[in-house]
């Protein structure tokens, strides 16, 4: 009977040590994968009313492989602009304007003043947004060949894409 006890304790141990390892392992492998993960492409975020065919989402799904290295790119970009405070200073005042409620234009205006970009950072900052502008442009264009007339008709214009109207004279 001791020889049993001791073999199922033994074994028990074993099985302990299989466990923690593997649990650590997909730790590890979660972080090594999510920087990658975590690029959202704006144009590619659909709002619920849309639902997409098998053959939709495929394509959607085509686009994403393309583009999410170009876009993590240009993350990388961005974060070696700012400094170590900056990044820091950012995310505390994305959370606080987040916070007291602020949204759109004057959220952005909340973050900018509380990085203090110096001038060749504002450049630079400013050259990433054209590039980011660009790409998503792209990528928009390529998603209204997916999507149908009514799907794109559910999707929100994008600001200072809207054509002006013409003032007629009479």
């Amino acid at each position: 009977m001791l020889k049993v006890t001791k073999t199922f304790v033994a074994l028990a141990l074993m099985l302990a040590c299989v466990a923690s390892v593997d649990a650590a392992d997909k730790k590890s492998k979660k972080k090594k994968g999510k920087k990658g993960q975590n690029v959202k492409i704006q144009a590619l975020q659909f709002p619920d009313s849309i639902e997409l065919t098998a053959e939709q989402k495929e394509k959607v799904g085509a686009l994403k492989k393309e583009y999410t290295p170009k876009f993590a790119a240009m993350q990388k970009k961005n974060r070696e602009i700012l400094t170590a405070d900056q990044v820091k200073a950012r995310r505390t005042a994305m959370k606080d304007a987040k916070d007291s409620g602020k949204k759109g234009k004057e959220l952005r205006d909340a973050v900018s003043a509380a990085l203090d970009l110096s001038d060749d950072q504002k450049k630079q900052m400013k050259e990433l947004q054209k590039e980011t502008r660009a790409l998503n442009g792209e990528v928009r264009d390529k998603v209204a060949k997916v999507l149908t007339a009514e799907q794109l008709a559910k999707i929100k214009p994008v600001k200072g894409s809207k054509k002006k109207k013409k003032k007629k004279n009479s």
